[in-house]
Parts: structure tokens; sequence; C-alpha cells
């Protein structure tokens, strides 16, 4: 679901796009869902279509290996990662 809405978000329904270095695929083979709540922390959210970004593989790791598991109780620290702060 996360992705379907990413191509419909990036301009129609050719392109899946990562959402921090905007990376342009028309598969999902190199992209990640990623939950902004963490599935282990927020059950209630895990399903919630509002509760996903798409990230490449490569902004996906860098996000973990910058916030680690400091990221499962913070949510708020992907917008600063996807604002540029890291």
């Amino acid at each position: 679901m996360v992705f379907e809405l990413n191509k419909a978000k990036s301009g129609g329904g050719k392109w899946y796009v990562c959402k921090k270095c905007n990376k342009r695929r028309k598969t999902t083979k190199v992209l990640h869902a990623h939950h902004i709540k963490s599935w282990d922390k927020y059950p209630d959210d895990r399903y919630d279509r509002n509760n996903g970004v798409v990230l490449c593989k490569y902004c996906h790791d860098k996000f973990h290996r910058t916030y680690k598991f400091e990221a499962l109780n913070k949510p708020e620290l992907l917008e600063e990662y996807l604002n540029g702060k890291n």
C-alpha cells in the first residue's frame, strides 16, 4: 500500500520515489517501505497507510546506521533525517 501511495504522489503511476534522495525507480527492487512509528513499539499503527515512507536501500540503511535503536522510540527522528539534519 505504501508503494502505491508513493506512486500516486510522485506524479502518476509510472515511478516509485525515495522520500530522502528522490531517486526514481520503475520497480520496488531497490526500495524499502519504512515504518515511521516502529512496528514493535506502536502495534496500533502497524497497518496505518500514513505510517510509512518509501526509501531506497541506501537511504534506509543510512537512517538505521545513523539512529540505530533510538529511532524505535522516537518517530520524529525520521522527519529530522528527511529534512537533511543528518
